[in-house]
């Protein structure tokens, strides 16, 4: 019997779970850690406190440049005045107009050194572990914590190149991996498509998002994928056993002729998606 059928035609493929996003955090400019505003593994919002750094010595370059720079600024009014009286040169009032700008600079760059001294968190998500305590001295090398955002989780694989032309952004894939209980599975959409086949693998790297992920999930895991190539809705299927492939292509082997005495007809067909015990079908013309 023919049957109509909603069918998919899938590839299996092995994929490696990433965060959302995920920052290592460090600081831009050397110092001591004189406090610490976290729990490790704890959730944390974009913007709070993490580490403070001592600020003392910051502090006087700021308080000394902010002197230095009030007093180019009477400088430069006093000698604008001057000028008008021609009681200095254009030269010296434009020495006192550069200094101050100079001055005005080296504020600016201080202060915004000086909130760098406070390492806050960029994005929401969960840190990871603290290597750093209070007294510590850090350098823009030093690793303060791991940040990642897993209110979703990435999914990224390798697909061979001759399923590229059924790729797109929205296609759907489902995934299991050894921490869901009884195998379960949860399931995801693809976002991107590289443009790009690798020459050594012949494949193209695609990402999908798992938008409600089960804790289960935790980035850097190996998972197993299920991805959607194509779907056909109210496919003509037969079992595969009714097919015959011939050397003119494959064919539809039905009976045919009145009861007692039917006899087999060989109807051409072209296949398409496979799946198990079943093969979808197309009429190609008359035998």
């Amino acid at each position: 019997p023919v049957k109509r059928i909603s069918l998919q035609e899938t590839t299996q493929l092995v994929g490696t779970i990433a965060a959302n996003e995920s920052a290592q955090l460090r600081a831009e400019y050397p110092g001591v850690v004189v406090a610490v505003h976290f729990e490790e593994g704890s959730q944390v919002t974009k913007g709070d406190k993490l580490i403070e750094l001592d600020t003392r010595e910051l502090e006087a370059q700021v308080a000394e440049a902010k002197a230095g720079l009030a007093l180019a600024a009477k400088t430069l009014e006093r000698n604008r005045r001057l000028l008008k009286d021609r009681a200095v040169s254009e030269l010296e009032a434009d020495a006192a107009e550069a200094q101050h700008e100079r001055l005005k600079a080296l504020l600016e760059g201080l202060e915004v050194k000086l909130s760098k001294s406070v390492i806050k968190a960029p994005f929401d998500g969960v840190v990871g572990g603290r290597p750093v305590s209070v007294g510590d001295y850090l350098t823009p090398q030093s690793l303060i914590t791991t940040l990642d955002d897993l209110s979703r989780l990435k999914v990224e694989m390798e697909v061979p190149e001759r399923y590229l032309p059924l790729l797109e952004p929205g296609g759907r894939f489902k995934l299991s991996a050894t921490t869901l209980d009884n195998g379960g599975q949860t399931s995801g959409e693809v976002y991107f498509v590289s443009p790009r086949v690798d020459v050594e693998t012949r494949s193209a790297l695609i990402k999908g998002y798992i938008p409600e992920p089960p804790a289960a999930l935790k980035p850097g895991m190996f998972a197993n994928i299920t991805l959607v190539l194509r779907e056909v809705e109210n496919a003509l299927v037969v079992a595969e056993s009714a097919v015959l492939s011939t050397t003119k292509g494959s064919v539809l082997i039905k009976p045919d002729g009145p009861e007692g005495k039917q006899v087999a007809a060989f109807v051409p067909v072209k296949l398409g998606i496979r799946v198990p015990g079943y093969v979808q079908i197309t009429p190609v013309g008359p035998p």
